[in-house]
């Protein structure tokens, strides 16, 4: 079974993301813990490169890292059964095998979320709202040619808002079809 928790910046992908891997014993993974992964494996086979250096090629368009991050969540499906949280889960919309939730929140919410979790003022996590979902939007248009919050997409959408993260995971877990549960 594969999970996709897709959603706006500050709606608690990261959070019931953990409580579902939790709840169903399934590895959790996100955008940073993918590119970890991509650097570790770019290392392995440029040891004399940087960070700084592997940086440089994505930038410079030398490297398409959503498409490298598409590829290594491709692998790791593969692997094992997975839970895809936030930016990256958007990558999963086209695939039919994957169980696509959305959470969405009202913006004060998700600034609050925000602000308290990255330890910086309302205002700056507000601009990060806005470029987060500028950029899921841009990608989620260029890689898979869908509207990124069309309900259409999705299996469930969840207003964060009006239940915490742990009423959310259960509500997902309930949601899921029985067939796609681990035994």
């Amino acid at each position: 079974m594969h999970i996709a928790v897709c959603g706006e910046l500050g709606a608690g992908c990261t959070e019931v993301g953990q409580i579902l891997s939790k709840k169903l014993g399934l590895k959790c993974v996100n955008s940073a813990s993918i590119i970890r992964s991509m650097v570790a494996d770019f290392r392995g086979v440029h040891p004399n490169e940087s960070f700084q250096e592997f940086e440089q090629h994505v930038r410079s368009g030398e490297v398409d890292l959503d498409k490298m991050i598409d590829s290594k969540i491709g692998e790791l499906l593969e692997e094992e059964d997975t839970i895809v949280e936030g930016r990256s889960a958007f990558m999963l919309l086209g695939n039919k095998d994957v169980f696509k939730i959305l959470l969405v929140a009202p913006p004060a919410k998700r600034a609050h979320h925000i602000a308290q979790s990255r330890n910086i003022m309302v205002d700056e996590a507000e601009e990060a709202i806005r470029v987060s979902d500028s950029e899921r939007k841009q990608m989620v248009e260029r890689l898979l040619k869908k509207e990124w919050l069309t309900p259409l997409n999705y299996d469930i959408v969840i207003n964060t808002e009006l239940r915490s993260y742990e009423e959310t995971a259960d509500l997902i877990v309930k949601a899921i079809p029985r067939r796609s549960l681990p035994e």
